[in-house]
């Protein structure tokens, strides 16, 4: 009797064990066919730019990619701020101290490298500049 059992068990276990390696085969298939999905690209956050006047002058304030491509310009009044936020970058940051009466037109351009996610401070000022509270306040 146990080998009537046995010999009615064989068969199904034959096929299962050839059905295997074909089941593996179409399941690995299935695996390197499947579509790959394009990662959604988050936007990058900007870079904060605290522009801060320590002078007792106005100021025009232009930033640009280095290829000379405007990006903002600005007017920082007496003992004031302003911030800006712009895509993270190379830039040129060009300063003027606008003139007044007896004081001479200043003018610089500093490239830049500003990071998505970061915040700098521009401290605008001149050698004859007084220094007023706390220079770090925006």
């Amino acid at each position: 009797m146990r080998l009537a059992q046995t010999s009615l068990f064989h068969p199904i276990a034959f096929s299962l064990r050839g059905l295997c390696p074909v089941f593996a085969f179409v399941f690995l298939l299935a695996g390197c066919a499947a579509p790959d999905l394009a990662p959604v690209k988050t936007p990058a956050p900007p870079a904060h730019l605290v522009v801060i006047n320590q002078t007792d002058y106005e100021w025009r304030v232009t930033v640009h990619r280095v290829s000379g491509e405007s990006v903002r310009e600005l007017r920082v009044l007496a003992r004031a701020s302003e911030t800006i936020d712009v895509a993270g970058g190379d830039y040129v940051i060009e300063q003027t101290m606008l003139p007044t009466a007896g004081a001479p037109e200043l003018s610089r351009a500093i490239p830049s490298r500003l990071e998505p996610g970061q915040t700098y401070r521009w401290r605008l000022a001149t050698l004859l500049s007084e220094s007023k509270g706390d220079s770090d306040a925006p």
